[in-house]
């Protein structure tokens, strides 16, 4: 993953900046954290969390519960002198308060000249109008393939008789796995390997799809089809089946290594009836990948900001699977 694409990277780079507010998107609060912890220790700065149920916690672990009220913890921050970072979680529920919002401006205003950052950290994008030019948006990535293998390697080495796995003893077997988990959170991505464990005693793509199609159902956006076509099903596109074969050669460890790129994407475009969505569900079987749906109706919606917020739930990370619209 290239330095400048990485959200730590890029969250760590505004708190050099002196950014006073940066609104991260994400719903993996651990993960987050351990990262922004990992920052504030190589930078000396201090880690302070806030929710409207126990208010900030400290360095020490322990809480003031006295600052669960939104507007409290901004004037507590104000006040403060220490070097640090404030994540405050789910915060967006009280970015339609207009005196939250003034009082934001004021706060940003002012730790222009201080040490001081906000994280704003929410799974919930929404910026008010006012602040929208304060605020820095950064959507945290879902865990890449790298990630999703240290996943798996930290599962296998907690198993007694692990080196009967499929996984460690066949490297494809483990990039499919990794890359039928891709689009996943990082706890999801463990729970479904565990879950795996436990129904087949193996790390099994069927169940760690039938999963994401459950995740992928939830989401609104998107429809997951189940792709039993084979390309053999489809007639002609002769050039078409050959530039498959080829380049489903990208998505193993070998090309990695070689340094031959996965395929971004394919258009196919036609009259209706020649074959484009039976071809997609074919190339989906193909290249044992899922199939998803992308219904642009149900991108759309009549509230201020929902239809952005709709197509921010179906971003979906590089090769995770085909897409038709």
């Amino acid at each position: 993953m290239a330095e400048d694409r990485d959200s730590g990277n890029m969250i760590e780079i505004l708190i050099r900046a002196r950014y006073p507010l940066v609104y991260v998107v994400s719903f993996e609060e651990g993960r987050v954290d351990r990262r922004l912890r990992g920052m504030t220790d190589a930078r000396r700065k201090q880690l302070f969390t806030w929710t409207i149920t126990n208010g900030l916690e400290l360095q020490d672990g322990s809480f003031i519960t006295e600052l669960k009220d939104p507007i409290k913890v901004l004037e507590y921050i104000l006040q403060s002198d220490a070097n640090a970072l404030f994540v405050l979680r789910d915060y967006h529920h009280y970015l339609n308060d207009p005196v939250v919002v003034r009082k934001l401006r004021d706060v940003a205003h002012a730790l222009k000249i201080t040490r001081k950052n906000i994280i704003f950290l929410s799974p919930v994008l929404k910026v008010p109008t006012e602040l929208e030019k304060e605020i820095a948006v950064i959507d945290y990535q879902l865990p890449d393939k790298q990630e999703l293998c240290a996943i798996v390697k930290k599962i296998t080495a907690s198993l007694d008789g692990a080196e009967k796995l499929d996984v460690l003893q066949a490297p494809e077997k483990l990039d499919k796995i990794v890359e039928a988990a891709l689009g996943l959170t990082a706890e999801e991505a463990e729970n479904v390997f565990a879950k795996s464990l436990v129904q087949k005693g193996q790390f099994d793509i069927g169940i760690v799809l039938s999963e994401k199609e459950q995740i992928i159902r939830k989401s609104g956006v998107l429809e997951y089809y189940h792709a039993n076509e084979k390309m053999k099903e489809v007639g002609g596109l002769d050039e078409l089946k050959t530039w498959l074969v080829k380049r489903g050669k990208a998505f193993t460890p070998k090309a990695r290594e070689f340094g031959l790129s996965e395929p971004r994407g394919i258009l196919l475009l036609g009259i209706p009836g020649c074959g484009k969505s039976l071809t997609a569900k074919a190339i989906a079987g193909m290249w044992q990948l899922p199939l998803l749906k992308l219904d642009v109706g149900k991108v759309f919606s009549s509230y201020v900001g929902s239809s952005e917020e709709n197509v921010r739930r179906a971003n979906l990370p590089k090769g995770a699977a085909p897409t038709a619209l």
